[in-house]
């Protein structure tokens, strides 16, 4: 099982993980089989089930060495390769907006990419290329001892000259080549590119970097504008200059003409001048204006600061510092005072906004002092247009998921349904309960969804996402800092508190609780439209159509047997990995087995009559690599069913599983099925009215022929099954000789009649398509486009089943998301697994 759906990222292989670790394998233990003692076992879990403590008291607790099942294989993470550090693109460069994936992107990734660039330039570098997994290694435990972002080239020269010294017994050719090739790697890498290693706050930095990434392109554009609105007013007072008297004063005139002037009369130009001209002069007011527009935007400066934070607490070696243009402010209520300083830094710039639209209705010459005037002397920051107000310094509160859900609830709520893009960026623990106090059981109240209360306001762009998958952090950012709204950012990182469990990567833990539906990611822009279609993006949670994530398992059974099966990633592994949930479970021993046992996900589905006389438990391994069971505490048990109602809530709102969706595709197939009922029975009737006219033909032809027969009105009929009459004797043909003319008589002899043939047997387990309910996905007609075809509609039918298999048709069923394809039943015996395909089949053909 891997915590990510980037498998080449983080699954581990060969070169990851250890030897020791590559040949473990999980094994249960024996298992004693003793009924009375099993009852008494099964007694004692259910009442801990129950929160007897009695019970709790009798069973063993779970040790410190255990992990759940699928994340076994990453107990050793020393070696283990993921996403960081992250190579992350300098963003002061002017141009285009650059998007997520040009930001930041895994180290590995850009050292695959520059050893690519080199060998297509110098040649094979073929030592370098072989050590890059050691590069990225140095570099990462590097990276481990600094918080934050640091220059990249420093860092490479420094893993650079680490390598040649650990290849020390090369060749000098090979010295010398390999060097060669680690300075064009350093040169390969922008000149103020950035490393950044995965710690406590990976998120803020790489807020930090969009930010700067939008601000400089967006402050670029800005500049252009005023110096061209500067110039156009300098033309327009030139323009007006020229035509006042000053312009025209002998003197001036003179020397406006240059060297030649001594060769012209000033005076009499300038009495011509004065006679010639008839053009009006602007008026005092318009020119104050305009003079008063010039002075504001000829003394306009980009503003320094890029960032305001606001937070509750010092920011412990955040290295927030390191960034230029980045102030950060300590304040008791982070919502309320980021209000504030945005609205300081609105007003500052609405002088300079407002001065520059007056620049360009001048310029344009369609100021209307009747109209604008009154817009002008009120403009403030809620009439500042999208892009005015993109170009206001960003302002972002850090705040703590207990105090939003808690103390600072009603200026956090204020400032979601103010309007101000302003940024709000929480760090929550997936396990935890907002609002709830560290001595309180999280579990004892259903969990406040912080991101829930953010699509309440309904014009908060909302954003939960993990800095363990920066990619789609990144894109949360960009999205909410290109709208004019305030965001919200609900961000878990992964970290646990230091304790005995066994130590694990913080970015495999975060990737753990996405898995585990703990904190599953979403975002919601209400820029993009009024349905929840539009404005839900529901990207990268795994496997989003499941109530939990499945991933294969092998491990050894009772007789040292290699088996597999298919475990679940619940909630309820991811508290495992929480020391302070570990109270939650207890060991289940070897030898109780019984149906009355169910693993936690198939509890969670069953109904509250069933779920009753069942005792759910999660799977685990320890360090000796033992398959154990951990039976589930009922408070763990609600949370997780918690869980999985917040994710339902979240799939109906992608509209990946929505109710109405289904009723409608029931009510569909409901409608569907009695057509085909009423069909059906219209056919039978058909068919009997049809075969009861047969027999009613055949009898009256048969009693016609023996009419003609008795009065001899058949000539042609000798031989023809003519009744032996009394007194006569039927004439025989000869042995071995048949009489001319008798041949057709024996063969209709031979051939059953109608009245004798049985009825024909109406056949309904034909494949069929409810063409009306298919939507069109193209996933049939990839599997076979001889057998499936699209009519005038683009809905899918049945063209020839003939050149298709049993097993193609059962598989376009079960991809098929309208599930209108029924297979019904295999054609070719010959066909191979049968008896398989015919199972998965029968859920289809009902």
């Amino acid at each position: 099982m891997t915590p990510t759906p980037d498998a080449a990222n983080a699954a581990p292989d060969a070169t990851q993980l250890p030897d020791n670790h590559r040949e473990r394998m999980p094994a249960l233990p024996t298992a004693v089989k003793d009924a009375k003692a099993t009852r008494e076992q099964l007694f004692v879990l259910r009442h801990f089930h129950l929160g007897d403590p009695s019970a709790a008291a009798q069973l063993e607790d779970p040790g410190d060495d255990l992990l759940p099942a699928l994340l076994d294989e990453f107990r050793d993470t020393s070696r283990l390769r993921y996403e960081y550090p992250l190579f992350l693109t300098p963003s002061d460069a002017e141009g285009d907006h650059q998007e997520a994936a040009e930001l930041a992107r895994p180290l590995s990734r850009w050292l695959a990419e520059a050893i690519e660039a080199i060998e297509s330039e110098h040649g094979q570098a073929r030592i370098l290329r072989d050590h890059l997994a050691w590069l990225e290694r140095y570099l990462r435990v590097h990276l481990r001892r600094h918080e934050g972002p640091m220059e990249s080239h420093p860092l490479l020269e420094r893993a650079g000259e680490a390598l040649l010294e650990h290849l020390a017994n090369l060749g000098e050719d090979d010295q010398g080549r390999l060097g060669a090739d680690l300075q064009r790697l350093v040169a390969a890498a922008p000149t103020g590119s950035q490393l950044l290693g995965y710690g406590s706050y990976a998120a803020i930095h790489l807020a930090i970097l969009a930010i700067r990434a939008r601000a400089v392109t967006r402050r670029s554009a800005f500049r252009n504008r005023i110096a061209d609105s500067i110039r156009g007013l300098r033309e327009l007072l030139s323009v007006e200059w020229a035509k006042s008297d000053h312009a025209i004063e002998p003197r001036m005139l003179r020397d406006s003409i240059g060297p030649g002037g001594d060769r012209f009369d000033p005076g009499a130009l300038s009495g011509i001048m004065d006679h010639a001209r008839g053009t009006r002069e602007i008026s005092e007011q318009r020119r104050t204006r305009i003079e008063a527009a010039l002075s504001v935007l000829e003394a306009w400066h980009p503003d320094p600061e890029l960032l305001h934070c606001v937070h509750t607490h010092q920011l412990a070696n955040c290295a927030l510092d390191e960034h230029v243009a980045v102030e950060a402010e300590l304040h008791q209520d982070p919502c309320a005072r980021a209000m504030e300083i945005f609205d300081l830094q609105a007003a500052r710039q609405a002088e300079v906004f407002s001065a520059l639209r007056i620049a360009q209705l001048e310029i344009k010459g369609i100021y209307d002092p009747v109209i604008h005037d009154p817009w002008f002397a009120n403009f403030s920051w809620e009439a500042f247009s999208q892009e005015e107000l993109l170009l206001v310094p960003t302002v972002m509160a850090l705040e703590s998921a207990d105090r939003l859900a808690g103390s600072d609830l009603r200026p956090f709520s204020r400032l979601l349904s103010s309007g101000r893009p302003v940024q709000v960026l929480v760090r929550v623990q997936a396990h935890n309960n907002p609002g709830c106090d560290e001595t309180e059981d999280p579990f004892a109240t259903y969990r406040i969804e912080l991101g829930y209360l953010g699509i309440a306001h309904r014009q908060a762009v909302v954003a939960q996402s993990s800095g363990a998958r920066h990619d789609h952090l990144l894109q949360g950012y960009l999205a909410a800092l290109d709208a004019t709204r305030t965001g919200l950012h609900i961000i878990n990182t992964g970290l646990r508190p230091e304790s005995k469990l066994v130590p694990l990567n913080a970015w495999l833990v975060a990737g753990a609780a996405i898995e585990s539906r703990a904190h599953p990611f979403f975002r919601i822009n209400p820029a993009a439209g009024d349905a929840a279609a539009l404005r839900m993006n529901f990207e990268r949670n795994p496997q989003p159509e499941a109530d939990w994530p499945i991933h294969p398992f092998r491990y050894q059974d009772e007789n040292g047997n290699l088996a597999d099966r298919e475990l679940a990633f619940t909630f309820a592994d991811y508290a495992l990995l929480i020391d302070r949930l570990r109270h939650h479970f207890r060991l289940i021993p070897a030898g109780c087995d019984s149906d009355s046992l169910v693993p936690i996900q198939d509890y969670l589905s069953m109904g509250q009559a069933e779920a009753e006389r069942r005792i759910p438990f999660v799977w685990a391994v320890d360090a000796n690599a033992r398959l154990l069971r951990l039976v589930v505490s009922r408070e763990l048990t609600m949370a997780c069913r918690d869980r999985l109602n917040w994710w339902h809530t979240l799939q109906e709102l992608a509209g990946v599983r929505n109710r109405y969706v289904e009723l409608a595709i029931e009510r569909t197939q409901a409608d569907e099925r009695a057509q085909a009922a009423e069909q059906r029975a219209r056919l039978e009737a058909e068919h009997a009215a049809e075969l009861e006219q047969v027999r009613t033909q055949a009898a009256g032809e048969a009693m016609q022929r023996l009419t003609d027969l008795l009065l001899g009105l058949d000539f042609g009929g000798a031989g023809l099954g003519m009744p032996h009459l009394p007194g006569t004797q039927a004439r025989r043909p000869p042995p071995g000789r048949t009489e001319p003319g008798t041949e057709a008589v024996a063969a209709e002899a031979t051939t059953p009649s109608d009245e004798d043939e049985e009825e024909e047997e109406l056949n309904f387990d034909e494949p069929w398509i409810d063409t009306p309910l298919c939507t069109s996905c193209n996933d049939c007609l990839k599997i076979n486009p001889l057998m499936f075809v699209y009519n005038e509609e683009k809905q899918a039918i049945l063209e020839d089943v003939s050149k298709a298999t049993f097993a193609q048709l059962v598989e376009a069923a079960e991809l098929c998301p309208a599930k209108c394809i029924h297979p019904g039943k295999p054609w070719n015996p010959d066909e191979p697994n049968l008896e398989e395909l015919v199972a998965r089949a029968e859920p289809f053909n009902h």
